[in-house]
């Protein structure tokens, strides 16, 4: 009997034209494919009429596809045909299929790791914060890779007592003519900013060429001013770039042969989890001339260097060790030292340890015992002597001098914040009156500015139902009444613009890109503030929301700030309140929360500072 033969699945691939990594992701895929089974491979090609055009999208047939990024539309009707679908970028929305990505978060600490080789004093990080596409597939909005790069780059740089200058791109459309001048313009801006020299990570290739460019117009010297590097490996980007662009590889290949699986799997019945992600491991760094800044012809020395400027900030290391390390005798160590860096190897020792401490003094927050203890001393009157023989000032005399150039003063520290919403994030009150006011003259009644405004602010939608119900007597019709307020609020939602409020985007950005926990707590629904929060783009700032109909009772009541609270984990003493109401300042005072009104013309209590808007008040003054 003849052998039945089964025709091979056929699976999609789509990956952005403006991305080079598609070739070699698709090799990868067709490696796993080798090794298991064979497809019939449909890419999106146009070949000038020589072949038929294949567009993948969502009408497009197969049993399987792996995409860069998709619109909810397309994934919903790929689910609804019982296709397979893997998803290779962090960014957009995934309707539970799962994504195999780079890992970010090692990304962010192997740029880190490289710059704190390079001996930089400083360090910045730059990125696009939002990014505008025409095409829905591309997912508009703030990316998730960025932060996820930037949190694994932070943490790093912390172990050597390293905080960088973070910069975040305005969205723009990309499509128009003359956008790169502005994003060249505003990276130059970034770039004046920082202090030189600097080490910057840039989040990915093309970036970096940007940075490059802008660079060179501001006659800075890379890597002297500032030492680069990216990700990606682009060579479009790194070697058409002068000085050519240090990176860390795509690992391109691997990502191939992960998704080829992850579809593989699929498509023989298996389901994963909601969430679901391969992260996969970056290893491979491509050290260029935009941050060689360790100018060490010797090959063995300049290991050994990059060693002590790792390794020296937690370790006292010793000469004997570099030379068992090496397989050089300490004579030979000594000599090529000195012939390619002028100086021996205790020497940069004792330079990379006292830079360290001196970081580490810088925050009065931490004991000379436990500086000793980090930086691996027997005691802190060890740490103490060091100190001093190295600088010639004592470790307090040092501190004291920092004080002085900070003026002396102490600010309060906080550990996160927590919003109001209607307001202080964008000016919602206006159309709640009017939807209000509205509803309320349906059923005969008259709804006043001024009793509104004065009245009814910060309260939750309940109580001004309530309000307005006990106003207007035995006739007031409750549901038709919530029906109609609703009903106009949200067309009003709807056709108008909700920008944020003057220093609203900037203080968000800041606190997320310090890693400080951001929370809301509105008198409004959940359905509503889930409403504003996407028609603003704003939804992705905030850990936690607390809304008014998930607490027994509203503002000038604490239980909203207290749930808040307690989503973050954050103790409510330790949190800073943003509101713009009386009854708003009067429930966050209540649930514990220092208390910042952004009312001009507020009388708050004692105690609580007052500012026409957040642009007047920078929040690093709290943190």
């Amino acid at each position: 009997m003849a052998t039945k033969f089964r025709s091979p699945r056929t699976v999609g691939f789509r990956h952005p034209v403006w991305s080079s990594y598609g070739p070699w992701i698709l090799g990868g895929v067709v490696d796993f494919m080798r090794g298991h089974e064979s497809w019939r491979l449909a890419t999106e090609n146009d070949s000038y009429g020589e072949m038929e055009a294949v567009k993948i999208d969502a009408d497009w047939q197969g049993e399987g596809v792996i995409l860069f990024r998709a619109t909810e539309e397309e994934l919903a009707r790929f689910r609804a045909r019982g296709m397979a679908v893997v998803l290779t970028s962090t960014e957009g929305p995934d309707l539970g299929f799962p994504r195999v990505v780079p890992d970010n978060a090692r990304i962010g600490a192997m740029a880190a790791e490289h710059l704190v080789e390079c001996a930089m004093p400083h360090f910045g990080f730059l990125a696009r914060g939002e990014t505008l596409y025409r095409e829905k597939e591309f997912a508009p909005g703030l990316r998730r890779y960025a932060r996820e790069r930037l949190g694994g780059y932070r943490a790093k740089l912390a172990e050597y007592a390293r905080e960088p200058r973070v910069h975040y791109l305005k969205g723009r459309p990309l499509w128009k003519a003359q956008t790169w001048r502005e994003v060249e313009t505003e990276a130059m801006a970034f770039l004046d900013t920082l202090p030189k020299p600097c080490g910057l990570f840039v989040v990915d290739d093309s970036l970096g060429a940007v940075v490059l460019r802008a660079a060179d117009r501001l006659g800075l010297e890379v890597p002297g001013d500032l030492a680069v590097i990216s990700f990606g490996d682009d060579p479009l980007y790194c070697h058409a770039s002068l000085p050519a662009l240090s990176t860390i590889a795509y690992p391109a290949h691997e990502v191939g042969m992960k998704a080829g699986e992850a579809l593989w799997r699929q498509m023989n019945g298996e389901n994963f989890p909601a969430g679901y992600r391969v992260e996969i491991p970056v290893d491979r760094l491509v050290p260029r001339e935009s941050s060689d800044t360790l100018a060490v012809a010797d090959p063995e020395i300049r290991e050994l260097v990059r060693y002590i400027r790792l390794t020296a900030p937690h370790d006292p290391i010793r000469v004997s060790e570099l030379a068992e390390r090496s397989g050089l005798s300490q004579t030979t160590i000594k000599a090529r030292f000195a012939a390619s860096l002028g100086h021996g190897p205790k020497h940069e020792i004792q330079r990379v340890r006292l830079a360290h401490l001196q970081a580490l003094l810088a925050d009065r927050s931490l004991s000379l015992a436990e500086i000793a203890r980090r930086m691996k001393f027997a005691s802190a009157h060890e740490l103490s002597r060091y100190f001093l023989a190295g600088t010639g000032r004592r470790p307090s005399d040092y501190r004291a001098a920092l004080g002085d150039q900070e003026g002396g003063t102490s600010r309060p520290r906080r550990h996160a914040v927590v919003f109001d919403m209607d307001g202080t994030l964008f000016d919602t009150e206006p159309m709640y009156f009017e939807a209000y006011r509205d509803a309320f003259a349906r059923q005969g009644g008259v709804l006043t500015r001024e009793e509104y405004f004065g009245e009814l602010t910060g309260t939750t939608n309940e109580h001004i139902e309530r309000w307005l119900g006990g106003r207007h007597g035995d006739s007031f019709d409750l549901p038709a009444f919530r029906e109609a307020w609703r009903k106009r609020w949200r067309k009003l939602a709807g056709s108008r613009d909700l920008a944020p409020l003057p220093g609203v985007k900037e203080w968000l950005e800041g606190l997320c890109e310090s890693g400080i926990p951001v929370a809301l707590a509105s008198s409004s629904d959940r359905e509503d503030i889930d409403l504003c929060l996407e028609a603003s783009g704003l939804a992705g700032y905030f850990r936690a929301i607390a809304a008014g109909d998930e607490v027994p009772a509203g503002k000038p009541a604490p239980d909203v700030y207290l749930l808040a609270c307690g989503r973050l984990g954050v103790e409510p003493s330790h949190c800073l309140a943003v509101e713009d109401s009386r009854h708003g300042v009067d429930a966050a005072l209540a649930a514990g929360l220092a208390v910042l009104v952004v009312d001009a013309a507020a009388t708050p209590p004692p105690g609580v500072r007052v500012a026409g808007s957040l642009a007047e008040v920078g929040w690093r003054e709290y943190f």
